[in-house]
Formats: structure tokens, C-alpha cells, sequence
């Protein structure tokens, strides 16, 4: 990895990026389309705390490159939840080499890794199969360094087993000692859902319609102010009349927007 100092979505980004085959470099743009079509964005463009959909090989070595953070970083706890407990038996090593370098390791999956925890000192193993948990994964670094990933299952790929992943990753210490304290509840059956990447995730969607709605009004008004420069006649007083109203009833339609979702933000998932 880089050495340390330099932007950490930068760092950890060019990471990923090195270990990824040029075909996987690409991610998608969540609640983005363009023309209907998805928006694609490199990888080494992508933002922090800004929802994407990710492929399944980015999202796992995503989550790699974070477990590998905590070995060079070191930090207070690494917390990694993963759907697929049969690869967690093959990290013995790995994370005997994490252990030395952060005070504690969580391991959440959907099986029993009892003897994995049996083998590494200070590694808290649990199993999340039948929580909202089952559905996540995640990587989670909580330390002087600290890094999140978290995504929930999006679907499949198309003639593919793979999974896709809608998240986002963060280096905002507030949120991932929230987004920490949420993951530990639901483990130990004190809450049933994560409220706060729900809420993010509500946020972002609305903030890209609003966005998409305004860049759409504003190209109607472009092509009308046009018009009226060519050809002045048109512009009648009724006509400029009925381009006010409209304009009144978009402010109206896109407040909407929001207040129906912060309406929506405390109804639970189904």
C-alpha cells in the first residue's frame, strides 16, 4: 500500500484499483441514469460517502484491501461482516497477522466460526443468519486510520452468479462509530435493521431525483429562452404567463420530493 500521509480515499482506492483486472475498474453510478441508460464511473474517480453499485469481485476487494489496512494501520477494532462463511475459514492466517496490529477483530457471518475464534486471541466471532445482517457486508476499520465499507445485496448479474452491492465507503469517523454501534446492536438482537445506511441511502436518492429534476427543467427553459431570442413574437404575454406558472408548479413538485421521504425514512424496510 501507499504510505501513509497521503488522501486516504486516494490510498485506498489506488489499492483496490491495483488489484482489480481492468475490466472490473468500472462502477455504477446508484439512482443515476442517463438517457435510461446506467452511468459508469472509474474507480479512482469515485467518491466517499456517495452510493454506487458495486460488482461482486470490487466489493470483495474492497473488503480485502480494508482488512489489510487494519494489518499496515493498525486501529482499535476491525469489524468485518461477510455472506460467505465458507471463506472466512481460509483467513486463519490473515487475520493472526490483524491481531497483532489492532486491539480486536468481529466477525460476523452467516455460520458458526467458533473454532475460528478459538484460534485467534482477541477475535469475537457471531452468527448473523437470520438478521438484516445476512443481507450486508462490510469492513470496518475503528482507530486513529478509520474506514468503512457497507453494502446490501442489490441482486445478481444477468446469466451470472454473481451478486451486486448497493453502499458506499467512508472515512468519516461520526458515521462509523455510528454505523459500528448499529452493526453490534442488530448482532446481539438489540435492534432489527440498519436505520442509518437506510436513511444515507433515502438521502442519496432523493438528492440525485432533485438533481436530475432540476438539470431536466433547466434544459425546457434553456430551449424556450432560445426560442424567444430567435423569434421575439412568440413570446406573448399568455405564453410568458404559462412559463411562470410552470416554473411555480416545478418549485412545488420538487419540494415534495424530499418531504415525501423524510416521511418515508421511519417506515421500516419490507
Amino acid at each position: 500500500m501507499p504510505r501513509q500521509g497521503q488522501n486516504p480515499a486516494r490510498e485506498l482506492l489506488v489499492e483496490v484499483q491495483r488489484r482489480l483486472p481492468p475490466g472490473q475498474r468500472l462502477v455504477q453510478e446508484a439512482f443515476t441514469t442517463e438517457h435510461h441508460h446506467p452511468v459508469l464511473e472509474r474507480l479512482l474517480e469515485t467518491a466517499p460517502d456517495r452510493f454506487y453499485i458495486w460488482d461482486e469481485i470490487p466489493a470483495r476487494t474492497l473488503g480485502d484491501v480494508i482488512v489489510d489496512w487494519a494489518a499496515q494501520h493498525g486501529g482499535h477494532r476491525l469489524t468485518i461482516l461477510d455472506p460467505f462463511y465458507g471463506e472466512l475459514q481460509t483467513e486463519r492466517h490473515r487475520f493472526q497477522k490483524v491481531a497483532q496490529r489492532v486491539q480486536s477483530i468481529r466477525v460476523l457471518s452467516p455460520g458458526d466460526c467458533g473454532a475460528l475464534a478459538a484460534q485467534i486471541h482477541g477475535l469475537e466471532c457471531r452468527n448473523v443468519t437470520g438478521t438484516a445482517l445476512a443481507r450486508y457486508r462490510a469492513a470496518l476499520v475503528d482507530g486513529p486510520r478509520p474506514v468503512l465499507f457497507l453494502a446490501e445485496e442489490f441482486g445478481r448479474r444477468r446469466n451470472t452468479e454473481f451478486g451486486r452491492w448497493l453502499g458506499f465507503y467512508s472515512f468519516d469517523p461520526v458515521l462509523l462509530e455510528e454505523i459500528g454501534e448499529e452493526i453490534g446492536a442488530v448482532a446481539h438482537g438489540m435492534a432489527r435493521r440498519l436505520a442509518t445506511f437506510e436513511k444515507l441511502a433515502a438521502l442519496h436518492q432523493t438528492t440525485q431525483r432533485v438533481t436530475r429534476e432540476l438539470e431536466s427543467y433547466s434544459r425546457r427553459v434553456e430551449k424556450a429562452v432560445a426560442l424567444a431570442r430567435r423569434r421575439p413574437d412568440l413570446l406573448t404575454p399568455a405564453r410568458f404567463n404559462r412559463i411562470v406558472q410552470q416554473s411555480i408548479a416545478k418549485i412545488k413538485q420538487l419540494r415534495q420530493i424530499p418531504q415525501r421521504a423524510l416521511r418515508n425514512m421511519g417506515q421500516p424496510k419490507r
